[in-house]
């Protein structure tokens, strides 16, 4: 999520931000041959349930995405509330889109996911 942070700082509108961050991420792991997507969830989903400084370790890491968005998406002018719960599900979406990308060596999940997120974000703008 530090990429969405890098890529809000240059592209002013919330909803193009979030939907470049998906096409981005779509990018690169399609670059990496379905290789690469997110070390942090590939550690977390491998040593969870039998590690608990490593579980622990990424948890913070994931935190500290969702509140990096939420601080983002909350100075957009969304509710606080509302901006962690957009958070969660942006990660949430992009998360669950690397492991059907990399399994089904298609960037078609980053693409579905990218276009939810975005259609959530905007929905939540034209809420205020």
């Amino acid at each position: 999520m530090q990429l969405f942070i890098d890529i809000a700082l240059v592209e002013p509108d919330v909803v193009a931000a979030t939907r470049r961050f998906f096409t981005d991420a779509a990018r690169d792991v399609e670059a990496s041959g379905y290789a690469d997507a997110c070390p942090i969830a590939t550690v977390a989903l491998e040593v969870s349930s039998t590690s608990e400084p490593l579980r622990e370790a990424c948890a913070e890491v994931f935190e500290s995405w969702l509140t990096s968005a939420t601080e983002y998406f909350a100075g957009a002018g969304i509710e606080r509330a509302q901006a962690r719960r957009l958070a969660l599900r942006m990660l949430s979406l992009l998360e669950g889109a690397f492991v059907l990308s990399r399994a089904m060596r298609s960037t078609e999940p980053l693409a579905v996911a990218g276009a939810t997120a975005a259609a959530e974000v905007s929905a939540a703008l034209g809420a205020q």
